[in-house]
């Protein structure tokens, strides 16, 4: 098989950009159905300041919640070195709270041993990785999107929740070159508004 590569850079539309992210995991359109891409101005005050911002999610999440968030890797690959994995983020006082649902896929070789073998294990947060070894990063969202509540990717957070939930698609530059890309979903809160 050929090896994948970066490629949000070339995405002309959130749509794209999510089926390009998704492919790994998902064979079909499903993941992108009850979705649509919103202006930061239309989400709710909440979910704009979890995701409208150049700032790494875990940081955010952690701060919003009140406490560390941990991670739960789903499913990971590998082609060569571009790793891709999905992801459940939860917090340590209520495991069965899922905050975020994300899918992340990077060029290692944009980040040292140390870094990839963190990264690798599967053990802690990507951003928290990335701060503690003070990787040169630059946080790009590129697209926000609105999920319904019946849409596949609500589905990730178990809980029942009668409002839509937002994300965003971004690029985390390292060295000033395209490394890292990511979908972010996230709930505001444990009551589902």
């Amino acid at each position: 098989m050929e090896t994948e590569k970066l490629r949000l850079v070339e995405c002309k539309s959130a749509e794209e950009a999510l089926e390009s992210l998704c492919h790994w995991f998902y064979e079909d359109r499903i993941s992108v159905e009850g979705c649509d891409p919103v202006n930061a101005d239309e989400m709710p005050e909440t979910y704009r300041k979890l995701l409208v911002h150049n700032e790494h999610m875990t940081e955010k999440l952690s701060d919003y919640h009140g406490e560390d968030v941990e991670l739960h890797v789903l499913q990971n690959r590998a082609d060569g070195d571009l790793y891709s994995r999905n992801i459940l983020l939860t917090l340590p006082s209520d495991p069965d709270f899922v905050v975020e649902f994300g899918i992340m896929r990077m060029n290692l070789n944009m980040v040292g041993t140390e870094v990839r073998k963190a990264i690798e294990a599967g053990e802690t947060p990507l951003g928290n990785i990335l701060v503690g070894h003070k990787v040169l990063r630059r946080i790009e969202p590129r697209w926000y999107l609105k999920f319904d509540t019946e849409s596949p990717m609500a589905s990730h957070f178990g809980r029942k929740h009668e409002h839509p939930i937002y994300g965003r698609v971004g690029i985390i530059y390292c060295n000033d070159e395209p490394a890292i890309e990511l979908l972010e979903v996230v709930r505001d809160n444990r009551n589902g508004s």
